[in-house]
């Protein structure tokens, strides 16, 4: 099997893909609504036995080494276990046909908070390119994707989101959806939600 690294391979793929009309969601296309759902808003501090201090000092360490090109395939920590639904409704009176599902359709998150650290995971992945499915929502209907740890970008793994540090924090989340061909359309984004990052 042949393996890319995916900045690159999805780079090329953009490229191509850039210049072709895009299509719009069939229906009322403001009619779509993206919220994030939070199973537990309270979460422990847990950093591998590393207090704040260290960890912080070891993901600037990380970043230093990625950026002088001294990281790559280095291995990074965890990002952070978060139980998340993200839910795409489609509050119109008609139905309304999405893609969803294949590489164009990215999940980015966006955390707020007292320490915030977010690093490239450049990690390989399989050189096909996943086009999206058709999804039909219903009046009221609804599409979930289910998350389980701040990491986003290509497949929902090339990027990891950290806090470094106890204390209050907001997390939001945008959804881009695609036409048949992969062609970027709409960029749905969510309210954000409150999450609180407690000491042991």
């Amino acid at each position: 099997m042949r393996i890319l690294w995916c900045v690159s391979l999805m780079g090329l793929v953009a490229a191509a893909l850039g210049g072709a009309p895009a299509e719009e969601p069939q229906g009322d296309k403001d009619a779509l609504t993206l919220t994030l759902s939070v199973k537990n808003n309270k979460v422990a501090w847990d950093a591998g036995g590393m207090t704040p201090a260290e960890f912080k000092k070891h993901l600037e360490k990380l970043a230093d080494d990625i950026k002088g090109k001294k990281g790559l395939g280095a291995k990074l920590p965890p990002p952070p276990a978060l139980d998340m639904t993200l839910v795409i409704t489609n509050k119109s009176k008609e139905d309304v046909t999405i893609y969803l599902g294949g590489d164009p359709n990215q999940y980015t998150f966006e955390l707020k908070g007292p320490g915030v650290m977010t690093l490239p995971n450049n990690v390989a992945l399989t050189a096909d390119f996943r086009l999206p499915k058709a999804v039909t929502l219903k009046p009221g209907g609804t599409y979930e994707m289910q998350v389980k740890k701040l990491s986003d970008g290509l497949r929902g793994v090339t990027r990891n989101v950290y806090w470094t540090e106890p204390g209050e924090y907001t997390l939001s989340v945008s959804y881009q959806l695609s036409d048949q061909q992969g062609n970027k359309t709409l960029l749905l984004k969510s309210e954000p939600v409150k999450i609180t990052v407690e000491k042991k």
